[in-house]
């Protein structure tokens, strides 16, 4: 899902903001155990594959067809290189800048994504809530256009352009309904703040953030004058960060919510 903001006062929007920080803190020691395992794994000369693929933040390798059981056709599906979101056991390539980028023009431009743009819209119209366009039918296209081009810019920036240039993965690797329901809504939450690297370490989500920042800051060109100005940009900032974390705690668990009302099936 792209990076979501929704109507948020800045005081509101903070608080989010750090108790997303808070969830992030308390997966950090885990992930950094793994780093150790891996590192450790690696001067032994042993492979680290089964590690990563249990991990979920923990991006995996190409992966190499060697065992009899991947002879076999049971190795994890292969994601694809533009692939935002994968599923638990699945298999990762390596992205290159031109994966990224790509990776964040989809993903910007996809179904879901134009879907958060109409339930944002909608619930700014019925609130009169930032950007504040008013109540018409003329509002309502003007607050749908303006959230489309923030959401745009924020993952273009983020994703295709921040993620290459900090080498950082941009994907966001489900925990899956294998794990309970509280820790599966803090690490999703968490993904708004920390990620991974392009080397599987543990890492701010610089990109993510600073897309959020960038996109925030160029609403000063196309929000009414009335949602201008410093103390304006960082309830939107604040807003994009929250609706990132929620955007992720979305995706966590769509696919459970598909196969319960019959609309995919059972994974």
């Amino acid at each position: 899902m792209s990076d979501r903001c929704f109507p948020a006062s800045f005081s509101s929007s903070l608080l989010l903001t750090a108790a997303t920080a808070a969830f992030g803190l308390c997966l950090a020691v885990p992930a950094s155990a793994q780093d150790a395992l891996d590192l450790t794994a690696h001067a032994e000369g042993t492979s680290t594959s089964s590690f990563s693929q249990e991990l979920p933040e923990a991006p995996s390798a190409v992966a190499r067809e060697t065992s009899a059981s991947a002879a076999a056709g049971d190795a994890p599906k292969m994601a694809g290189p533009h692939d935002k979101y994968i599923a638990p056991g699945q298999s990762v390539p390596k992205l290159s800048a031109n994966d990224k980028f790509v990776l964040g023009v989809k993903d910007a431009v996809s179904l879901f994504s134009f879907t958060a743009w109409l339930v944002d819209a909608g619930y700014e119209q019925l609130t009169d809530a930032s950007p504040n366009y008013g109540h018409n039918s003329v509002a309502f296209g003007q607050r749908f256009g303006a959230g489309a081009l923030r959401d745009v810019t924020q993952a273009v920036l983020g994703d295709s352009i921040l993620a290459p240039i900090l080498r950082e993965d941009p994907r966001y690797y489900k925990m899956g309904a294998g794990h309970p329901f509280l820790n599966r809504v803090v690490y999703s939450g968490s993904r708004a703040l920390i990620t991974r690297t392009d080397g599987g370490r543990t890492t701010p989500n610089f990109s993510q953030v600073l897309g959020n920042l960038g996109g925030a800051v160029l609403t000063n060109v196309y929000y009414p004058q009335v949602n201008r100005g410093f103390v304006q940009t960082a309830e939107t900032f604040g807003g994009s960060v929250g609706g990132s974390a929620l955007g992720f705690v979305v995706s966590e668990f769509m696919s459970g919510f598909l196969t319960f009302v019959h609309l995919q099936k059972p994974q």
